[in-house]
C-alpha cells in the first residue's frame, strides 16, 4: 500500500503540467501514487507529462495514467482517481499548480506521528511573478469549528492542502459539477475526522492567473455556473440540516450565507427579467445578523451591499457580457 495517493486531474494545462508534475516527481517521499486522470485533453498536455516522466525512471511504476472514455468535467475525474486510489492517505494536486518538494512527506509523517485523520498544511496564491498571498490552513484544531470555519470560506475547504485517511472516502455522495465539488466532498469528510492537525507550512502554491480576468463571460457560463454550484449548495444545505452537529443559529446562518455565495454566480445577468426575480428573493430577506457575524469577510458583505444598489455596468447584450 502506498503511503500517500496524489489524484492530478489534466485537462488544457499543457503550459504548466511540467510544473506540476516536476514538483511532485521530485517530492522527497519515495512512496506516492501518482493517478494522473486525462479527461480527453484536447492538448498535448499527456504527451508533455509523458515527456517528463522519463526523466524520472525511479517514478514510473507510480505512476498511473488513466484517460477517461469522454470528457467528464472535473468533479468525475476526481471521483474516478478517488474510487482507485491505493494509498494509506489522499491528496488531491491541480495540474496547473505545484507542491514544495517535502509537501508530502511532512504532511504523511505528521499524520502519522498524531495518528490524525486529516492533515492541513498552509498554501499561496501566486501568479509566479508580482501577486502572492499567504493563507493560512487552519485556525483552529477542532472539527466542528473547522467545519463551521470551512462553511463560511474563514478556513479553506479546498481538498489541494488537505491529506486525509482514505478509508474516510468511503461512502460519499459525489458532486455532480465542478463548482463548489471540493465543498461537498471536504465537509462530508472532516464530518468523519476525529483528528485534525495543522502543518504550518506553505506548502502547497495555488496559481492565479492573470489572463483569466481579462475573458469573456457568456451568458450561458453565468447561468452554467450557477446552476452546477445551486446543485452542490443544495446538497451542503441538505447536509447541515440532516448530518452536521451545529448549533441551530450557525446552521441556519450558514445556509443564508451559501444561498448567497450561490447568487454571486448571477451578478454580472441580474439585469436580464428572468433572473432579476432570482436575485431579488436571494438577498431582500438578508437579516441584520449578516452583518454582525464576525465569521463572515469583509469582502462579502461589501459585495452584499452593492447588490442592493440597481447598478447595471454590463451589457445586455444576449451572447456575451
Amino acid at each position: 500500500m502506498p503511503k500517500v495517493s496524489i489524484i492530478i486531474p489534466v485537462y488544457g494545462v499543457e503550459k504548466y503540467i511540467e510544473r506540476c508534475a516536476r514538483s511532485l516527481f521530485e517530492q522527497t517521499l519515495d512512496d506516492i501514487e501518482y493517478l494522473f486522470i486525462d479527461d480527453c485533453t484536447p492538448d498535448k498536455s499527456v504527451e508533455i507529462l509523458k515527456r517528463v516522466l522519463e526523466e524520472y525512471p525511479h517514478r514510473k511504476s507510480q505512476v498511473v495514467i488513466h484517460r477517461m472514455e469522454q470528457n467528464s468535467g472535473q468533479a468525475k475525474v476526481r471521483e474516478w482517481g478517488m474510487r482507485n486510489a491505493r494509498g494509506e492517505y489522499v491528496i488531491h494536486c491541480d495540474s496547473d499548480d505545484w507542491a514544495d518538494v517535502h509537501m508530502y512527506e511532512e504532511m504523511y509523517y505528521k499524520a502519522i506521528e498524531e495518528d490524525a485523520d486529516v492533515v492541513v498544511c498552509d498554501f499561496c496564491r501566486t501568479d509566479t511573478k508580482q501577486f502572492k498571498k499567504h493563507e493560512i490552513g487552519a485556525h483552529t484544531l477542532n472539527i466542528q469549528d473547522f467545519i463551521t470555519n470551512c462553511l463560511f470560506q474563514r478556513d479553506h475547504w479546498s481538498l489541494c492542502n488537505k491529506v486525509f485517511r482514505r478509508k474516510l472516502y468511503y461512502n460519499l455522495v459525489y458532486p455532480k459539477g465542478a463548482l463548489g465539488e471540493d465543498m461537498v466532498l471536504c465537509i462530508q469528510l472532516l464530518n468523519k475526522c476525529n483528528k485534525l492537525v495543522y502543518l504550518p507550512m506553505t506548502c502547497y502554491y495555488y496559481y492565479v492567473n492573470p489572463m483569466s480576468i481579462t475573458k469573456k463571460t457568456t451568458i450561458a457560463n453565468c447561468v452554467n455556473n450557477y446552476k452546477t454550484l445551486k446543485s452542490n449548495t443544495d446538497f451542503i444545505v441538505n447536509y447541515i440540516d440532516n448530518t452536521l452537529k451545529l448549533d441551530e443559529h450557525i446552521k441556519r446562518e450558514a445556509i443564508s450565507y451559501l444561498r448567497m455565495v450561490n447568487s454571486f454566480s448571477l451578478l454580472k445577468i441580474r439585469h436580464l427579467p428572468e433572473y432579476k426575480k432570482i436575485w431579488k428573493e436571494q438577498f431582500k430577506l438578508m437579516p441584520l445578523s449578516f452583518f454582525l457575524n464576525p465569521r463572515i469577510s469583509l469582502y462579502n458583505k461589501v459585495m452584499y451591499l452593492l447588490t442592493l444598489f440597481p447598478f447595471y455596468p454590463f451589457k445586455k447584450d444576449r451572447a456575451t457580457i
